[in-house]
């Protein structure tokens, strides 16, 4: 009941988005400019000030590390497996494979910290720092094997895709003033504090603003071969691998959050500009940030520790 109750509210916050965007309150170019705002400084804001105090001496770095790198690359290896069997085109399944391994950051740190506190927080956004930069590359690398044009860019794209991606250049920063000792202006971390306590809510109505459910009339096989990877397959791997490594409780919980969270929407994005299948990706989304609310608490209570 615990876990329902504190994934429910998340979920009506997105509710909330997609009601107002439904209304058009307050405008369509309203939320556009919010996704941007959240995802280029509220929510960067959120990360560095996490990470530039956490105390870090208490998360042993090794195993999470060598677990996430080998859960990306066995489901992967399952993924290009499986796609000779169920017969989609190469773009159709870059935005499957998209929507089996990522995240939505906003939905997940929100939930963590529901469930965890501040101490849970603090090692989702420890774990997020990893698995976002690793994610990223896994993802483009994968759309510009299948996008025939790309001329063989691929180089190019990843190292893009990090150094300008502010999630993944938040958390370095925020990382190197930790391990340096470094201590800002009392001024500038309460402002940086003041902007991170925006960042979940004006998140989450994002979320709810950007679905699509006209989106959801088609593409039934991709969709279910999709959400099955990522609400099951993911999770249940990641959480062998946790037990394989003996990864400490705390760090496993919030690993198991991140596993099991609908894919991000900035897959749409990296879709698009990749050659991918961004009208399925959207599908994708949706249909997964709905299916969580009933997924999500039934995989934390079934693989919770």
């Amino acid at each position: 009941m615990a876990v329902v109750s504190a994934i429910i509210p998340v979920f009506l916050i997105i509710l909330c988005g997609y009601l107002c965007r439904y209304f058009k309150f307050p405008d369509p170019d309203f939320w556009r400019g919010a996704e941007k705002i959240t995802y280029f400084l509220l929510f960067p804001a959120l990360l560095g000030t996490k990470m530039a105090t956490a105390d870090l001496s208490t998360i042993a770095f090794v195993k999470p590390i060598i677990v996430i790198f080998l859960l990306y690359a066995v489901a992967t290896l399952l993924l290009f497996f499986v796609k000779p069997f169920v017969r989609l085109a190469d773009p159709q399944f870059t935005s499957v494979y998209q929507g089996s391994i990522r995240f939505n950051t906003y939905i997940g740190l929100a939930v963590v910290a529901s469930l965890y506190g501040a101490p849970g927080l603090v090692a989702a956004v420890v774990l997020a720092s990893i698995m976002i930069p690793t994610i990223n590359v896994c993802c483009v690398l994968v759309l510009e094997y299948y996008n025939h044009q790309s001329g063989g860019r691929a180089g190019q794209r990843i190292l893009k895709s990090i150094v300008t991606n502010p999630l993944i250049l938040a958390c370095i920063i925020g990382m190197s003033i930790n391990v340096t000792g470094l201590v800002l202006p009392e001024v500038v971390m309460e402002a940086l504090t003041i902007f991170s306590r925006a960042a979940l809510p004006l998140g989450l109505l994002t979320v709810g603003a950007a679905l699509a459910l006209d989106t959801l009339k088609s593409a039934l096989k991709p969709l279910v071969l999709a959400s099955a990877a990522k609400f099951f397959v993911l999770p249940l791997l990641a959480m062998s691998l946790c037990d394989l490594f003996a990864i400490e409780p705390l760090i496993r919980d919030a690993m198991l959050v991140l596993t099991i969270l609908p894919t991000a929407t900035a897959s749409y994005v990296l879709a698009r500009q990749l050659g991918g299948d961004y009208h399925l990706m959207a599908t994708i989304i949706t249909a997964q940030t709905l299916l969580g609310v009933v997924l999500m608490p039934l995989m934390l209570v079934t693989l919770g520790g």
